[in-house]
């Protein structure tokens, strides 16, 4: 499993959440697994953070305006737009430059990895992967604290 190392700057909240945390945090999903993403969203909600699904790049893009997420979770290999066109479209634009985006992917191969690390992801996970593992990435952002 490759994990990259993720700087992040903290956040402030305003209200508690059964993870510790304050407030929550509002995360977008792009996944096209359907079992995936409901998996990553349920495991996600439980955990106190406000999470939109999409099944791939372009919903991502039309939703963002509406929803205005704090943290963007995307699949690398999706049909209609994959999770690296996603990443530059939105480091690209003024509005979405600044998203926090951290890359999931089944392909082992780094070709993939350094892709989405080139386009501007936070960092990449390599399904599969244990789910603590993508709640530590988002406490990490969170708190500005390695786990």
């Amino acid at each position: 499993m490759s994990i990259s190392t993720i700087t992040m700057e903290p956040r402030q909240r305003t209200s508690p959440i059964s993870n510790g945390l304050e407030s929550k945090m509002r995360i977008l999903l792009v996944e096209d697994a359907p079992f995936l993403r409901f998996a990553f969203a349920r495991l996600l909600r439980i955990h106190g953070y406000e999470v939109k699904e999409v099944n791939d790049g372009r919903q991502a893009l039309d939703c963002i305006a509406e929803f205005q997420p704090e943290f963007v979770v995307t699949d690398l290999r999706m049909p209609v737009m994959d999770g690296v066109e996603l990443i530059h479209r939105l480091r690209t634009d003024p509005e979405t430059a600044h998203l926090p985006v951290l890359a999931i992917t089944a392909d082992a191969d780094e070709y993939f990895e350094n892709q989405a690390m080139q386009a501007g992801a936070l960092g990449c996970l390599i399904k599969p992967f244990d789910l603590s593992v993508l709640l530590d990435r988002l406490r990490e952002f969170q708190t500005g604290e390695p786990i």
